[in-house]
């Protein structure tokens, strides 16, 4: 009789790591401390311990910006709120692999190869586009390298801020990985200026 958002379903799911038996007891938990309105996706997500979609979409849209200072600031709210900083990594990482499959794969979110709710299946189209594979594929890297490197680290906000700060600058890698997340966000830029530069340039006369 407890009404339960559907948003915070798959957050439920993901924190019984596949068992239903411990599915259903994280859903008790949920239900025993649900509000009158029953439980919401903000509730689920901060009893659960995992970062709320905005603060991931947040700094996905600063990436993909090339935006540092919204990154940066991205961070600061995360240990505002007291948020792990290796679990707000953690969901980084998963939203990247999501939007890895999104780009490769047109049909993910309607396949259910993409579990996410309808209103942030757009979005992560949105940001597929703005990032594309290849700074998608190294982001990705850099955040599960620099998770393996937070194990027992003494300074968890400074080695969140170094990776992101990797992120930012594709130029920092000479390989390919590097070099592919460098000519993606090149052709961005030419996507973005094209339109505009042939528009202002001056017709030139006839030969």
């Amino acid at each position: 009789g407890v009404a339960v958002d559907t948003a915070a379903l798959p957050l439920v799911v993901r924190a019984g790591a596949g068992s239903v038996r411990d599915s259903l007891s994280v859903l008790d938990q949920l239900l025993g401390g649900a509000a009158d309105g029953g439980v919401t996706y903000s509730q689920a997500a901060a009893l659960l311990g995992y970062t709320p979609d905005a603060l991931l979409d947040e700094i996905v849209d600063a990436f993909a910006a090339g935006d540092a200072h919204g990154v940066f600031a991205c961070i600061d709210k995360v240990i505002e709120v007291g948020q792990d900083p290796r679990r707000f990594a953690e969901d980084l990482l998963r939203r990247l692999r999501d939007l890895i499959i999104v780009a490769a794969v047109p049909d993910a979110l309607t396949s259910g190869l993409v579990d996410v709710a309808a209103d942030q299946a757009e979005r992560l189209r949105a940001q597929a586009g703005a990032l594309g594979a290849g700074e998608l594929t190294r982001a990705a890297e850099v955040l599960a390298v620099g998770l393996t490197e937070m194990r027992g680290t003494t300074a968890p906000r400074l080695h969140l801020e170094l990776m992101c700060a990797r992120v930012l600058l594709p130029a920092a890698d000479a390989n390919e990985r590097g070099v592919h997340a460098r000519l993606d966000r090149l052709e961005r830029r030419l996507d973005m200026t094209a339109p505009e530069a042939l528009a202002e340039r001056p017709a030139q006369p006839a030969r």
